[in-house]
């Protein structure tokens, strides 16, 4: 007997020296991280250009922009300019294409030259809080966005 009361308080002393595992730590988005990160709307769709460079009179001269299934375009009036894109959140990417059309036999003025510079080269997109305007910005400037 004593024999077995021995084997008892030896096992009641073994278990109390074990420690719990702790669990281990995972990386999980918090729910309104997750949120945020989903929320960044994208470029698809039609838009007016609102400005170019900071300047805020391209819509005077009838700039638009269209965006869909990789493809960006921008046109004004008769002329019109292509480019492929991807967008990653704010992230995006243009590459030009060799698309580029126009019905008026012209050749495109300052600001619409400027305007096709600052979306081949545009690398981040800041959206407005509901989504209806952006700014594409990089190394060939910025060019404001509204959504039509």
């Amino acid at each position: 007997m004593n024999r077995l009361i021995a084997i008892a308080a030896l096992l009641l002393v073994a278990g109390c020296g074990q420690q719990e595992e702790s669990p281990v730590p995972r990386n999980e988005i918090s729910p309104a991280k997750a949120q945020r990160a989903a929320s960044v709307p994208s470029l698809e769709g039609d838009w007016r250009i609102k400005g170019v460079g900071g300047v805020a009179d391209a819509a005077s001269i009838g700039m638009t922009a269209s965006f869909g299934n990789g493809s960006a375009s921008i046109s004004t009036g008769c002329l019109r300019r292509a480019w492929s894109y991807t967008q990653k959140r704010n992230v995006v990417a243009f590459t030009s294409s060799p698309s580029g059309s126009s019905n008026c036999g012209g050749s495109p003025s300052a600001g619409e030259e400027t305007a096709y510079g600052a979306l081949s080269e545009a690398n981040i997109a800041i959206f407005s809080k509901d989504g209806a305007e952006a700014s594409l910005s990089g190394t060939g400037g910025t060019l404001t966005l509204e959504r039509r």
